[in-house]
């Protein structure tokens, strides 16, 4: 037996998986940039369940990480420009590049140990199937580490938003349900510890409803620790569009189906810095009147009401829903500022949206994103042709977190999908 325990120890020292360095070096074989080290090829065979499961994920990081590589290799004659540009690659690409060449080192040390499983010594045999055991389970939790540096969380998801619902077709109704809406995104946020601001509300036909709202909604000021779930904006990003609600109005005597819609605009809001729209307060037309509206004594007798106007782009804002002048004009800066800030981002995905060579699949704003279907409990999301029962539990905001999650697991395979095509990361 200590015979055998040499033998395996002999062995397992020569096969340790990899250290850092020798892994990138394995890895730069692999990809074919070096011939000086004999490296994995292209796996023939899967040794775990979970790195079959995670086929995608394994070739969408092998693409990624040949951009690391060949943003390393010498290139004379670069520019400032290029420099710059392939800096930025291997800091991004740097921690991927090294998690996938530990699990090159973990494959290399599965197949190596092969042959010893039929050694002619029944007691090594035994001792190399422990130790099979021990580099399976290696490789999967080297696996493990791949999603989160291949599809890291967008930098958006932790932002406060500005979110607002306007009522559409459909008249009382369409105000009914941006009420429900309003209540139900509340909900939601409480249920997180989210801070919920209202700025806005006007109401519908009749004071029935919401003719519009607009809320902030911000994380807590002290996140729980141990939370994994996404950020104010990205969990509520998918919300943005058009809904359609299908139900019979409490006023329809005959049973009739009537549908109407609403709006939903969601705005994530920028810290104030570089990355942020600057607004200089010369470009903005500030301008006070008197509030109008139902509102008692206060109604047409100050001038409280405040609309500032972005000249360069003709935003508008108008706020007066407090009796206060100063208060309104600091809601209508803070609006102002979360449009401004929407119409950069927006104009920063389309311009990395037209450099990619895939057309990414996506709802615009405008687009019917969503359906409520009363009758039938049933609620369809258009853009990934989900449909899902129990319509009463999401708009109590309990079943909303699946159809987030769907939306989620949908996005990051379009990531992936434009990582295999060879796109650039996309956060939108």
């Amino acid at each position: 037996m200590l015979l055998h325990s040499h033998a395996l120890r002999s062995w397992s020292r020569s096969h340790t998986p990899l250290g850092l360095a020798a892994s990138r070096q394995c890895l730069a074989n692999h990809l074919g940039l070096s011939p000086s080290r004999r490296c994995l090829a292209t796996p023939t065979k899967w040794f775990t369940e979970t790195e079959k499961e995670n086929a995608k994920i394994l070739e969408a990081a092998s693409a990624k990480v040949a951009l690391f590589t060949a943003a390393q290799a010498p290139k004379d004659d670069l520019t400032v420009d290029e420099s710059i540009q392939r800096a930025k690659v291997q800091k991004d690409i740097g921690p991927l590049a090294d998690v996938y060449a530990s699990y090159l080192s973990a494959r290399k040390a599965l197949e190596d140990i092969q042959p010893h499983l039929s050694d002619p010594d029944a007691a090594l045999r035994e001792l190399f199937a422990l130790e099979l055991d021990d580099l399976r389970q290696h490789l999967d939790t080297v696996i493990a580490q791949l999603p989160a540096h291949l599809l890291p969380t967008p930098e958006t998801d932790d932002l406060p938003v500005m979110l607002s619902i306007n009522a559409g077709v459909g008249g009382s109704e369409a105000a009914l349900f941006a009420e429900e809406m309003a209540r139900l995104y509340t909900r939601f946020a409480e249920l997180r510890s989210w801070r919920v601001s209202v700025l806005s509300s006007t109401e519908g036909p009749g004071g029935r409803g919401l003719r519009e709202t607009t809320m902030k909604i911000e994380p807590p000021a002290y996140a729980a620790d141990g939370t994994d779930d996404a950020g104010v904006y990205g969990q509520l990003r998918w919300e943005r569009g058009v809904h359609r609600v299908q139900r019979v109005p409490q006023t329809e005597t005959q049973g009739r189906v009537h549908t109407s819609t609403i709006t939903v605009v969601v705005m994530p809001i920028f810290p104030d810095g570089p990355s942020a729209p600057l607004v200089d307060p010369k470009d903005v037309k500030s301008e006070v009147m008197r509030a109008r509206g139902a509102g008692g004594q206060h109604v047409n007798k100050t001038e409280s009401a405040v609309r500032l106007t972005h000249i360069p782009t003709g935003i508008s804002v108008s706020m007066q829903d407090s009796r206060s002048q100063h208060q309104n004009r600091a809601w209508a800066w803070e609006v102002l500022r979360a449009r401004l800030s929407e119409r950069k981002h927006q104009q920063e995905i389309e311009d990395r949206r037209a450099r990619r060579r895939s057309q990414v699949r996506g709802a615009d704003r405008g687009d019917k994103i969503r359906t409520y279907n009363f009758p039938q409990d049933r609620l369809s999301d258009h853009r990934i042709g989900l449909n899902v029962t129990g319509l009463r539990e999401i708009m109590d905001s309990d079943g909303l977190d699946a159809v987030i999650d769907a939306l989620r697991r949908d996005f990051n395979a379009r990531r992936l999908e434009a990582i295999l095509a060879g796109d650039e990361d996309f956060d939108e």
